[in-house]
């Protein structure tokens, strides 16, 4: 099959253009042609395509050329799969104008009130609307990476059951693993002889860093030799993190990475002896699947798709959303029991072998491709 697949900007350190990535590699080891189409590309993959647009600093503008753009010059392709919005508008316009198939994968979007900064509240609204409306222009299936978000589409958008299949992301279980060593990232960052909590997402309010610290002084008091990692950088609606450190007499516990390159996540990964995530949305949850996979146990709040990622009790421990006094006493248990860290680490790394592989993802992906592909064809 010759697959095109949309989203309408590759952002560096995006987790959906790790997905992306990953699924484009995988279908073309197994002999498919894959072409990425975006109209802004900072983190180039491979067999990626520039559709440059006019007028590309007006966001509804450029939304709709680019998707009238690229959908007309799909005509060679087999299947049209879309990532999220504006880039759903692409395929609807190639399966109204070329007859061809569209497949969109839904990793859903973080509530409104998440974000302070007005500009990122109306991106968010035009995308939820735009959302709304192009589910009923021309989507043949939709794969929510998510029960959580399938239920969504279902009860949200009036998306017919028959039409939403759940396609879990996946993880590179070769990449993260136990057997990783976190010892350069330990003597870059002074971290020997310390307990380690690692963070690592943007600095955003939404992904939830400002309950971590809330959390950090209590953790201080049972756990004293204790060094928080707090890894990412930020890209926009910004949290004012170092009035927050001054205020809570953390410095020295903290330890900011910056940005940090996708080659050396996998050795990031194996220095903490917890991973805490205190995200207050996810459609999924790549990180705390990949701290799993690396043998590290993760806290998280216990809402959206984290419950599916993270067995509660068994791989980490989830608490109350906005809770960091339960989020505290889960970190400081863990920290003080290492055999049961270590296990419930162990336990992750096993239910990801189980769950969470690309292998998966690309086999559910090509079934759902497959079943229209034929109907083209008969």
């Amino acid at each position: 099959m010759k697959i095109a697949i949309i989203r309408t900007t590759l952002l560096k350190g995006s987790g959906q253009v790790r997905v992306i990535n990953e699924v484009s590699k995988r279908l073309r080891k197994r002999g498919h042609v894959v072409n990425i189409f975006s109209r802004e590309i900072f983190d180039p993959i491979p067999f990626s395509r520039k559709i440059p647009v006019l007028y590309d600093r007006i966001p509804v503008f450029r939304g709709v050329t680019f998707g009238l753009k690229a959908g007309l010059i799909l005509k060679e392709f087999d299947i049209i799969h879309t990532q999220y919005h504006p880039g759903i508008f692409t395929g609807n316009v190639a399966r109204a104008f070329r007859r061809k198939p569209h497949v969109s994968t839904y990793h859903g979007f973080a509530p409104i009130s998440q974000f302070r900064s007005a500009k990122k509240r109306l991106k968010m609204i035009d995308h939820r609307i735009g959302h709304f409306l192009h589910v009923r222009m021309g989507v043949d299936h939709f794969m929510p990476v998510s029960n959580y978000l399938r239920e969504e589409l279902i009860k949200d958008y009036g998306v017919p059951e028959e039409k939403v299949t759940t396609v879990y992301n996946g993880i590179d279980l070769d990449r993260f693993n136990p057997n990783n060593s976190g010892d350069i990232v330990r003597e870059k960052y002074n971290l020997e002889g310390h307990k380690v909590v690692l963070f690592l997402g943007r600095l955003a309010p939404y992904k939830g860093i400002q309950y971590l610290m809330n959390a950090v002084p209590k953790v201080l008091k049972e756990v004293p030799n204790v060094k928080f990692v707090i890894a990412g950088s930020a890209r926009e609606d910004v949290l004012n993190l170092k009035d927050m450190i001054t205020r809570l007499g953390i410095a020295k516990a903290m330890v900011f990475t910056g940005f940090v390159p996708d080659d050396e996540v996998p050795q990031l990964y194996a220095a903490p002896d917890v991973f805490c995530y205190p995200s207050m949305w996810e459609g999924f949850g790549l990180t705390p699947a990949e701290a799993n996979s690396s043998g590290v146990p993760v806290v998280a709040f216990k809402h959206c798709a984290i419950p599916e990622v993270i067995k509660d009790g068994k791989t980490g421990i989830l608490v109350p959303p906005r809770n960091h006094e339960k989020m505290a006493e889960a970190l400081i248990y863990l920290l003080q029991d290492e055999k049961i860290a270590r296990k419930m680490g162990m336990e992750g790394r096993k239910r990801v072998e189980r769950l969470f592989t690309w292998d998966k993802t690309v086999d559910n992906t090509i079934k759902i491709y497959e079943k229209y592909f034929r109907k083209e064809n008969i």
